[in-house]
């Protein structure tokens, strides 16, 4: 079953590595035995302190449980989210995560959800986020959490596990800053109206109009905490390959792709060079008013 330990390598690293393989890619399933202490030492021709080692680090990464007494030995365990979690934090712990990457890993990721979202809810799931959204800005949440769960719950309209699972990753470290920092009411405030932003979008079955409204909250969050941390925030302007994040500047340049001589030739002023395309939002979606102006007198071209 397990193969002995290579003398080049560290014992304990290796014990870790052949039951952690062992275990995800299903050889044992939840509450399937591996072996006895005795068996594992025997099995990879090693020392106890070893395989007791090897063991112990195992269980930090709930990969198995140890059960003492007859019938007892080491057993596979669930991974759960909280698990998994876990193992993250303590990764991440030495890598000298920023609020700035926090927030460029939620512009590229929630933005998207929140469009995905909100072509799926029902009425049912309209409920339980305004009333989650309701409770937090009537400070009925612990601080720490306020917020959280909208976000947490949003990624579950991605039905993607590996998107929850980060998405839930994510939060749990929002969640640390925030108790470091003490934001304060003001912030919370900020927080529940961006919120219901988002939820009248999701009334709307406006997908784009949320997408807009996350990204501006999601930028606001991570510059606040930025400021409170004394540290430089997130510049969305690295992300944007030639939008500038303004809207209709943004429109501009996509209209730049046709070809705008001729749609002032056919102006219904008949003269291109007394018209000027002017372009007016409509709504939080990207619905924009095309409509030509003399130029001369500012007026609308009715003709």
């Amino acid at each position: 079953m397990f193969k002995a330990a290579h003398k080049a390598q560290k014992i304990s690293y290796y014990l870790v590595e052949q039951i952690r393989n062992a275990i995800l890619t299903g050889e044992f399933k939840p509450g399937d035995r591996l072996a006895s202490e005795k068996e594992l030492t025997d099995q990879f021709q090693v020392s106890k302190g070893s395989v007791r080692e090897a063991i112990r680090v195992l269980e930090v990464m709930g990969l198995i449980t140890v059960r003492k007494g007859i019938g007892g030995g080491i057993f596979a365990a669930e991974v759960d989210m909280n698990t998994t979690i876990h193992s993250l934090t303590n990764f991440l712990h030495f890598k000298n995560v920023s609020i700035a990457d926090i927030t460029m890993f939620r512009c590229f990721v929630e933005p998207p959800l929140a469009q995905i979202a909100a072509l799926r809810t029902d009425e049912a799931d309209m409920l339980r986020l305004e009333k989650m959204t309701d409770d937090e800005v009537a400070n009925r949440t612990s601080t720490e959490t306020m917020g959280i769960g909208f976000h947490r719950d949003l990624a579950r309209f991605s039905e993607n596990p590996l998107v929850i699972l980060l998405m839930d990753f994510i939060e749990s470290l929002l969640a640390d800053i925030k108790v470091e920092l003490q934001p304060g009411p003001d912030f919370y405030e900020d927080v529940g109206r961006c919120h219901y932003k988002i939820l009248e979008c999701f009334k709307r079955k406006d997908g784009i109009g949320a997408k807009r409204e996350m990204m501006e909250h999601i930028l606001h969050v991570g510059n606040h905490l930025a400021r409170l941390a004394g540290v430089a925030p997130f510049d969305p302007a690295g992300m944007e390959s030639e939008g500038s994040g303004n809207a209709v500047t943004d429109q501009l340049r996509s209209l730049s792709l046709l070809n705008i001589q001729e749609i002032l030739n056919s102006s219904p002023s008949g003269n291109p060079e007394r018209s000027r395309l002017v372009l007016k939002h409509i709504g939080t979606g990207d619905l924009y008013l095309m409509q030509f102006k003399d130029s001369s007198t500012g007026e609308a071209v009715k003709d």
